[in-house]
This record gives structure tokens, C-alpha cells and sequence, in this order.
């Protein structure tokens, strides 16, 4: 079914979203898998359903408010909601067809203390006394560390593996404690799982 296809049949007849168990975070719920209820993996009308109804979009509002074709051979397709309550989402379909990446910029920044984000991957924050979820990694988005990067990766039952990262605001005060909120959610599959994932979505 093409892309365009799916949109139609959304806007004739929804279909249900099965919700699945998170293990709970002491950071709360913004630590599950999913964004808005969108999963890795998902088709595109289970995908769009899913934004639609716990967006709270109105009727008329099921497709996209834009979309783009790009990656190799222009197969991917992106699609963006933009203005929603908890901020802009993007989200890529592999081939058009399966959720691949999952992009959340949050209508406001949270703070690193909220999420119970360590600040750092330094031991001694872990036995500090202070309580954080200590399932992520720490590190920066690219080489200048302007942007700080948290990610942790689950793993499938289809064999792939799940990247769960917070982007944090650019940095404005040197060392990483001028990094004080998160401006971004990713859920990508993880990087050199590509294969495995499209192996998966495609039933191979």
C-alpha cells in the first residue's frame, strides 16, 4: 500500500492502537519507546492513528501537515505535524511503509532534572546520592559538543535494536554544566541494525 494510500484510508476509518507496556522510569513516562503513541516498526495508518488520536486532532486533521520523499532513491518518506501540544514530531517511514525514526522537538525545554538525567557519565554522580535512570549513555551529537546526547538501545523481538535519546539545548557556558534542559526526543532504529530492521519490517 503506497504512502498516499494509507493517508486515504485513515481518513475513512480508524483503526485501534494496542498499547504496550513500558517498564517505568523515576523519570517518567517520556522515557517509553514511543512518542505519542508511535513505535518503531509501525505501518502507517497504525503510525497516523496514533498521532490523531493522542494528538487530539480534529476531524479533517488525520493526514500530515507536510511530507517529503528522501535517503537513497527518495524512499523514505517524512512527515511532520507541526504546533501539536507536547511540540513539533517528525517521523520517517522506511520505503514509505514502516516507522524508522521518530523526531519529537518538546513545545518547551525540559529540565535535565526532571528526567533524571546524570549530567554526566562520571562514576561519582552515581554514587552521589542523587537519584537517575542509569540505563543511558552520555555523550554529544558531534565533535564541537555544543549539544549533549543521551541514548539507550532495546533490544526486539524482531532482532533489531531500539535507540532511545534526549538531545539537550546548544550549550551556552562552557563545560557540560551550561546543559541544563532537553529540547529534543529521538527513537531511531539503532545505528548498524538498519538491515535487521528492514530484514523484519519487510518479512524476510
Amino acid at each position: 500500500m503506497s504512502f498516499a494510500a494509507a493517508c486515504f484510508l485513515l481518513t475513512i476509518t480508524l483503526q485501534s492502537v494496542t498499547a504496550q507496556e513500558q517498564p517505568k522510569s523515576i523519570g517518567g513516562k517520556e522515557h517509553d519507546d514511543n512518542v505519542l503513541g508511535v513505535r518503531i516498526g509501525m505501518d502507517v495508518p497504525t503510525a497516523l492513528e496514533a498521532v490523531f488520536r493522542n494528538a487530539n486532532r480534529q476531524p479533517g486533521q488525520e493526514k500530515p501537515d507536510a511530507k517529503r520523499n528522501e535517503g537513497e532513491g527518495k524512499k523514505d518518506v517524512r512527515v511532520l505535524y507541526k504546533d501539536l501540544k507536547v511540540g513539533s514530531l517528525q517521523i520517517v517511514f522506511a520505503n514509505g511503509q514502516w516507522v524508522k525514526e521518530i523526531l519529537l522537538t518538546y513545545a518547551g525545554p525540559i529540565p535535565i532534572d526532571n528526567l533524571r538525567l546524570p549530567y554526566s557519565s562520571d562514576i561519582n554522580q552515581a554514587i552521589g546520592g542523587e537519584r537517575y535512570d542509569d540505563r543511558y549513555t552520555v555523550g554529544y551529537l558531534d565533535t564541537n559538543k555544543l549539544e549533549k546526547f543521551w541514548w539507550r538501545d532495546e533490544h526486539t523481538a524482531q532482532g533489531y535494536r531500539v535507540r532511545i535519546g534526549f538531545i539537550s539545548g546548544k550549550m551556552t557556558v562552557g563545560g557540560s554544566q551550561g546543559i541544563t534542559t532537553i529540547t529534543r526526543k529521538v527513537i531511531t532504529v539503532t545505528p548498524g541494525d538498519e538491515a535487521k530492521f528492514l530484514k523484519a519490517t519487510s518479512g524476510g
